[in-house]
């Protein structure tokens, strides 16, 4: 019998993305989205969260992890070319307090400790900036550091970074592996995304989202074993819903297929195998992917903008690119760069350089379905599905983004098991499905952990996008449960939701008893964190 539980617990915290516990203290480290981490504990149980402090770092974090001997590891983008650096902070009783840090690669998105501590992995996504597409882009190299820490001085710690030079793009796209872009060199244009490392120890499994593939790690060796496509998705005979136009969840026979393109990853053993399970949200490369004005005003206001400051302002900016202070005024020819007239709801970015544009403006890899003058016709005609510019093919179809799903792969890649459209619906029959992200991604499965008990084990899927819609605020998070001891045979068992979060970020399990335990989960658009019980009783 499937459950619908809301949380023991659910705690404002004002910004939450990534959470990592530590079990002997009972203490919980989130990173905010910002230049802060909040510890919170769980000393009185996990009905009882009390946040204990927050330390103020040098620099945006992206992600946290803490191993056994509650030493906590925080991933920094430290200035605006978003240089990385791991900080190191000790768990003690008045707190944390920092032990140093160590360079990486830029923009370390996600971190891990082995199970014994005493190495740390981070994916360094070198994202491209806003201004990809233009003169003014930039886009360092992806890469992935291996860490040996130094217990006693943690600031000392050795980093190797291994870089994906070593690979040609024609070697890549023959194994199925995305190469796109601006710069299309598996040097540039590898984004590693999410860390996972498997029980043993010896692999580290990365996700690399925009290329719809995954990197095997020998950690040892600190070397690159591996890249492996997570393969297209073939939607033939399986019911999608590829259109926001219908204000309701009607899928049906589509001829396309989907890019994966996992965010989280989580590994598992199964009879002394190592297996893989992903989140297939699907990720593109929108540019600027970003706005700092939205038109308040009746439809067709005509506005203007400039760097001097008169009577009538109405939005004070920052341009990114200059630091300058940019004004906007709701009447022509008072800002002296130029006007631009907009409906209401509609969101800009404006820059001195180029001036109001639109958030894919500079580049995008997203073309709708009606754009197209080849592929099936019922997707042309309905026109709205967000595909893949770049992997489109008169041969082989369209490609939408992202897998709407999670799957299941053996450590070598080969496909054990794809959840189909399993996902959306059981998010529309709990009333959670959002029809306006049907032409695009759908529920956006964003993160997966795994957890044993008694020798059974169990996957839960953060998704991104689903809200109550029976929730006039649009908040509430759903986040789907299935047992997966045969992982080639997984079996839906129920879902959590948080009534006051939404957009489950990160996941963590913490095992406690001998019949279950609590996950933990951070969310990122409500800044909350939620502890839900899981149980053998609850199946």
């Amino acid at each position: 019998m499937t459950f619908l539980r809301q949380p023991k617990s659910s705690l404002q915290l004002g910004g939450a993305e990534i959470v990592a516990y530590d079990k002997q203290r009972n203490i919980a480290a989130v990173s905010t989205g910002g230049s802060s981490l909040s510890l919170v504990s769980y000393r009185k149980g996990f009905s009882d969260p009390k946040a204990i402090g927050e330390l103020e770092l040098p620099g945006n974090a992206q992600s946290v992890a803490i191993n056994e001997n509650g030493l906590i590891a925080v991933a920094i983008a430290v200035n605006e070319r978003n240089d990385g650096r791991i900080h190191f902070y000790q768990l003690d009783s008045k707190g944390a307090s920092p032990k140093g840090s160590v360079a990486v690669g830029n923009l370390p998105d996600s971190i891990c400790f082995t199970p014994d501590g005493n190495t740390l992995i981070s994916a360094n996504e070198g994202e491209p900036n806003k201004f990809y597409g233009t003169d003014d882009g930039v886009d360092p190299e992806g890469s992935i550091s291996v860490v040996r820490i130094d217990a006693r001085k943690p600031g000392r710690s050795k980093v190797s970074t291994l870089e994906f030079g070593n690979y040609s793009t024609d070697e890549l796209r023959s194994r199925g592996v995305r190469i796109s872009g601006e710069n299309p060199t598996p040097l540039q244009d590898i984004e590693p995304e999410y860390v996972s490392i498997s029980p043993n120890g010896r692999d580290a499994f990365i996700t690399l989202q925009e290329n719809n593939a995954i990197a095997r790690v020998d950690i040892k060796r600190r070397k690159i074993k591996d890249i492996f496509s997570q393969g297209l998705k073939d939607w033939t005979g399986t019911d999608l819903d590829t259109t926001d136009e219908d204000s309701t969840y009607a899928p049906g026979p589509r001829n396309v297929v989907g890019l994966r393109m996992a965010d989280g990853i989580d590994t598992f053993r199964h009879k002394g195998k190592t297996y893989l399970i992903t989140a297939n949200e699907g990720d593109g490369r929108v540019r600027p992917d970003d706005v700092n004005f939205e038109a308040s005003l009746a439809d067709g206001t005509i506005y203007s903008y400039g760097d001097n400051l008169a009577d009538g302002v109405l939005a004070e900016i920052e341009d990114e690119l200059t630091g300058a202070n940019l004004y906007v005024y709701a009447a022509p020819d008072i800002g002296n760069r130029g006007n631009f007239d907009a409906d209401q709801g509609d969101e800009f970015f404006i820059t001195l350089n180029y001036g109001p544009v639109s958030d894919d403006e500079f580049y995008s890899d997203e073309v709708r379905a009606g754009k197209l003058s080849t592929g099936d016709g019922t997707l042309i005609n309905e026109g709205r599905l967000k595909t893949v510019q770049d992997a489109n093919d008169p041969i082989t179809g369209l490609k939408g983004f992202g897998g709407r799903s999670f799957t299941i792969y053996d450590a070598k890649g080969n496909l054990v098991y794809d959840s189909g459209n399993l996902l959306d619906q059981i998010t529309n029959a709990a009333g959670f499905y959002d029809d306006d992200r049907s032409d695009d991604k759908s529920i956006e499965p964003e993160s997966v952990v795994t957890a044993s008990i008694q020798g059974r084990r169990f996957a839960f899927i953060g998704l991104e996008r689903p809200y109550n819609q029976g929730d006039a605020d649009a908040l509430g998070t759903f986040i789907p449960v299935f047992e997966i001891t045969k992982p080639n045979k997984p079996s839906y068992v129920g879902a959590f939701s948080s009534a006051e979060s939404l957009s489950p970020e990160g996941l963590s399990w913490v095992a406690g008893g001998n019949r279950g335990g609590h996950l933990l989960a951070a969310n990122e658009v409500s800044g909350s964190l939620d502890a839900f019980r899981f149980h053998l009783g609850m199946l």
